[in-house]
């Protein structure tokens, strides 16, 4: 059965694999940024290993500061990739979940907004450099009532990584390889 796009047998036969035991749904996710000049970066997705399958990835994005921040606008600067993942972690986990309760969505859309203040990323001592604040504004039609979508989305938000990376927080360590300049 097929709703929202979403092959809902196949996402059953998903769910079962990766719940069926300890580390049978645990991914490894690997991403490689690489500096090209001034605030310009380039970030490739080079894949996950879940169950021990190694799953090749070749997406890629552009990443840069605005102008008015020194950057050349090649690309969503940091912070704009961070509300988008998020904002697309949300809108995925809600059509899906709208999918497995036969919710047929037509549109959803969600406009997130983050709040930080740079002084932090300046250096100022007593100022986080991070975000402080997200909100998501979701604009959804579908064939469910305001309760449903109201359930949908409080389940999209307690099953996003991504939001409950932001909300929770998660380790964050580095490690640094000082190869000579030729």
């Amino acid at each position: 059965m097929s709703c929202n796009g979403i092959d809902t047998d196949r996402l059953a036969a998903f769910a079962g694999m990766v719940t069926s035991g300890p580390g049978t749904g645990t991914v490894a996710t690997h991403v490689r940024t690489r500096w090209e000049d001034r605030y310009r970066t380039h970030a490739a997705a080079e894949g996950f290993a879940l169950g021990g399958h190694r799953v090749p990835r070749s997406a890629t994005v552009a990443v840069d500061r605005p102008q008015e921040l020194g950057g050349t606008d090649a690309g969503p600067a940091p912070g704009e990739l961070l509300l988008a993942a998020l904002g697309s972690c949300v809108a995925q986990t809600f059509v899906e979940a709208a999918a497995v309760t036969g919710v047929r969505v037509e549109r959803l859309e969600i406009a997130a907004e983050g709040h930080l203040d740079l002084r932090g990323n300046a250096g100022v001592v007593g100022v986080r450099p991070g975000l402080t604040r997200i909100h998501l504004d979701v604009e959804v039609a579908c064939d469910a009532d305001g309760e449903v979508v109201d359930g949908l989305l409080a389940d999209a938000l307690g099953r996003s990584p991504i939001a409950d990376s932001l909300a929770v927080g998660v380790q964050v360590g580095a490690s640094v390889r000082h190869p000579h300049l030729a």
